[in-house]
């Protein structure tokens, strides 16, 4: 019986959880003024943020997308919390669980009294109701989805031969877990899945759930409740009457909904006293203002190139870019170093790897770390007999001007060399344009990864994306299997190292930077009582409640 709070390994702790594949944050264009009508930061007992929209219609954003923002830590549980540096979890909506030895079975207990902000009972049904939403819904962060696919009758649920899924039983107010298969960071990811009332969705056909009628005005479990919606405008929250925990301080939050181009204009305008960005204009112009205080915190935000090694219907794959030795003269070829000072200071460092240098307990310090060097990208050309002559379609999909500076960048770096290059935006869905449509050579993408297992995944035969891209290859699948079963951190360790000594050499996948993302807080008006902040795209222990306004 465990009460107290698991640390995790390292690999587990490097969570960063978005919208699964990738983030499209788009930074501020100051020449644009806000679209919408906002809630004017005039209340001094309130706390203003922003909610960055990403299409009309667009207001309570469902947690099994993005977990992260603040609005949605405070108003939607797990049963787990973790910190800040998500390495430690502590029992939230449960009061205890138990794991068995084998790693194929839990028992979680939920805590006693438990309610949803409408007065009704939080239950064990509610915990079996999200687990298997998540499993059929169209819009969940791809590490749920993988995780509770490993829970015993998962697969016949999901293909509907089941009207439950087995692994998953409830009796009084505990539910048991079955599993196929260990899963190393399962409490990890259940300290980020928001637990949804399940009395909140009858009727709804959870395949679409983000769209349901619930997100109008949501019901809650966590310390505030919905008081108000307006439509692409903003969300008040008030304190929740019947969260059992410590009540806070600030008696109203207000989220103003704003669109992506639209942000810093809004947060210039007094909209929000809470914000973090990893766009260098928005950090720059804020960095101006003393009134902001502002923390840096790591991510695991990769910015990275992919290949079109398959080609599509009508364009065969280049022939160049399937030889290593001109992927590797690439990367040669790219000063990374110079780029992230240039571009991204305070929040950019040189990645290798899909492990950062700064996990020395799993990073690999006996990989080739690529430095910049065009003489060597210059002789690799040459051994691959690579034609000067052809050019390379380089394509992008974050249009802010620090991306495109950096895209210019690389063109110009590669151009040293001699690699030809065309660079254009992608014109339509990113996703599709990616994977589907697949018209170009070259494209830089960014992930924003609960964790590695996210981004090795990305290698594996059985992703939705990744092999219709640069194909599988099966040297990746044992280590990766092993990676996400480990529960002992010296054995995930050994997993990351090969994974990373097998990317060396395969290199379909190159990252360029990990960029960090930096939390400002108006000093002036919050009291966040030493709150130690995390990545904000995480649900973590903020300390919210003891927060309050000068």
């Amino acid at each position: 019986m465990k009460k107290k709070s698991l640390i995790a390994s390292l690999v587990s702790c490097m969570l960063l959880l978005t919208a699964c594949g990738g983030s499209t944050e788009k930074p501020a264009d100051t020449d644009k003024k806000n679209e919408t009508t906002s809630a004017q930061n005039t209340d001094e007992k309130a706390l203003y943020t922003i909610f960055s929209k990403q299409g009309e219609g667009t207001n309570f954003d469902t947690p099994w997308w993005n977990r992260g923002d603040l609005y949605k830590v405070i108003t939607f549980r797990s049963l787990f919390k973790a910190n800040n540096t998500l390495t430690e979890f502590n029992p939230d909506l449960i009061s205890e669980y138990k794991p068995a030895d084998d790693g194929l079975s839990y028992e979680f207990t939920l805590k006693d009294g438990l309610k949803w902000s409408d007065g009704k009972d939080l239950t064990a049904d509610d915990v079996k109701f999200s687990i298997e939403g998540a499993l059929r819904g169209a819009k969940v962060n791809g590490i749920y989805s993988a995780t509770f696919s490993k829970i015993e009758g998962a697969k016949e649920y999901k293909e509907k031969t089941a009207e439950t899924v087995s692994g998953l039983t409830v009796d009084g107010n505990k539910i048991t877990m079955k599993l196929t298969q260990p899963v190393g960071n399962l409490i990890p990811i259940l300290s980020q899945f928001a637990i949804l009332p399940k009395h909140g969705f009858e009727g709804v056909d959870m395949l679409q759930y983000n769209t349901a009628d619930f997100w109008k005005n949501p019901i809650t479990n966590g310390m505030y409740k919905v008081e108000e919606i307006v439509t692409d405008s903003y969300i008040t929250l008030v304190p929740n009457e019947n969260y059992e925990g410590t009540a806070p301080k600030i008696q109203k939050v207000v989220v103003n909904i704003v669109p992506s181009e639209s942000i810093l204009t809004a947060v210039a305008d007094g909209q929000a006293d809470f914000f973090n960005s990893k766009v260098p204009a928005e950090i720059s112009k804020l960095s101006e203002n003393a009134a902001w205080e502002k923390s840096a915190v790591d991510t695991l935000f990769y910015y990275y190139l992919v290949f079109n090694l398959t080609g599509n219907d009508t364009r065969p794959a280049n022939k160049a870019l399937q030889d290593p030795k001109v992927r590797e003269a690439i990367y040669y070829a790219i000063d990374r170093e110079s780029l992230a000072k240039s571009i991204y200071p305070e929040i950019g460092d040189v990645a290798g790897l899909g492990v950062p240098t700064r996990d020395t307990a799993n990073y690999n310090d006996t990989i080739n770390k690529f430095a910049y060097d065009p003489e060597k990208a210059k002789s690799l050309l040459a051994e691959a007999g690579y034609d000067t002559n052809q050019t390379l379609e380089f394509r992008y999909y974050m249009a802010d001007q620090s991306s495109v500076s950096l895209y210019e960048a690389i063109v110009a770096n590669l151009e040293a060399v001699g690699i030809k290059v065309n660079l254009q935006k992608f014109a339509g869905d990113a996703t599709q344009e990616l994977f589907d449509i697949r018209n170009y050579d070259i494209a830089l993408k960014g992930l924003s990864a609960f964790g590695y297992d996210e981004w090795y995944g990305e290698y594996s035969a059985t992703h939705g994306n990744f092999p219709k891209l640069i194909g599988h290859n099966e040297s990746y699948d044992k280590p990766y299997n092993e990676l996400i079963q480990a529960t002992d951190a010296n054995a995930k360790a050994a997993a990351l190292k090969e994974l990373q000594s097998i990317e060396q050499t395969d290199l379909t996948k190159m990252p360029v930077f990990m960029l960090k993302n930096m939390i400002f807080v108006n000093g002036e008006k919050v009291d966040t009582k030493g709150a130690q902040f995390g990545n904000p795209w995480f649900a973590y222990d903020l300390g919210f409640e003891n927060w309050d306004m000068k």
